[in-house]
């Protein structure tokens, strides 16, 4: 990793830029998980799987963008017995950082519509040692609470064909004063350098089969001041350089094979999508070929305490 690119923007302006190195329902009680029965009408699919295989990319994410997130969550005035919530947290999300921020006092609930997510979280709460965290298979709104000082998401409403949805639900789940919180990738800075026309064809394609907004990031503001969380709204955004032999340098790579019969289904020529494979894994194992991963960017918002 070359370096971390911290941009922090408030009321969209920028202030300051830094570069630096780099269906149950369970709930733990007494170190045991007790299981309730929540309702998911009709969740989204996670089109990425919830294989072992995904698990571990997901963790890895996990580390790679634990710094931002920390960040993050540095610049929310939390009460010390917060209530907060991780929508969508899938093995981990931010549930041990949540864990730490709200203090002893505090509880955290992890929300994810997958049951092997959910599964995952669990030993991760276990591995952990995460006391004051419980998770909790279903979706929003969700019938075991509302009313929370932090609702958040992270690369949730990338993988949605219904992003407002989400916002709405986010900010109907927390109490006025409380803060809504999101991090989602915008695709358009994701680039190699130096160019090849292979990265733009593949990341054309793979874009129009994802199934969600991959510049969602950019909307970010604006669909929280639709869902009605209010005009006081920040915005941070971070990106990361990445060399040979890094596996997030070949992220793209690994995403073409994830999708390649969804592309195939869609009319992409496999011969052609072979070729294009082929090409960019030359280039992108040239020494000198660098990538600049998708922008991560970061809204929040405090909700006003009254309509």
């Amino acid at each position: 990793m070359l370096c971390i690119l911290n941009v922090v923007i408030k009321s969209l302006s920028v202030v300051v830029v830094v570069c630096r190195p780099s269906c149950e329902r369970h709930q733990r009680k007494g170190g045991h998980t007790v299981a309730h029965s929540v309702e998911a009408p009709n969740p989204p699919t996670y089109l990425l799987g919830s294989s072992p295989a995904e698990r571990e990319r997901l963790i890895a994410q996990c580390d790679l963008l634990r710094d931002a997130s920390r960040d993050l969550l540095s610049r929310l005035p939390l009460p010390r017995d917060a209530h907060a919530l991780d929508f969508g947290c899938g093995p981990l999300g931010i549930l041990d950082l949540l864990s730490d921020a709200v203090g002893p006092h505090g509880t955290v609930v992890g929300l994810d519509n997958d049951q092997q997510m959910i599964t995952s979280a669990e030993l991760s709460i276990e591995e952990r040692k995460l006391a004051n965290v419980s998770v909790t298979c279903g979706t929003l709104p969700w019938n075991g609470g509302s009313g929370f000082d932090l609702v958040h998401c992270r690369l949730l409403l990338i993988n949605s064909a219904d992003p407002e949805a989400i916002t709405s639900s986010m900010v109907a789940a927390t109490r006025p004063g409380g803060w809504i919180a999101i991090q989602e990738f915008d695709w358009a800075t994701w680039q190699c350098d130096p160019p090849h026309p292979a990265w733009d064809r593949l990341k054309g394609l793979l874009a129009a089969a994802f199934g969600g907004d991959v510049q969602i990031g950019s909307r970010l503001p604006s669909l929280l001041r639709t869902a009605g969380a209010g005009d006081n709204l920040q915005v941070a955004a971070h990106t990361y350089y990445w060399r040979p032999h890094d596996p997030y340098q070949v992220l793209l790579l690994h995403f073409a094979e994830l999708f390649r019969e969804r592309m195939a289904s869609r009319g992409v020529d496999r011969g052609h999508l072979t070729s294009l494979v082929s090409m960019l894994r030359d280039h992108l194992a040239h020494p000198g070929t660098i990538v600049r991963e998708s922008l991560l960017v970061q809204a929040w918002a405090q909700k006003p305490l009254r309509p």
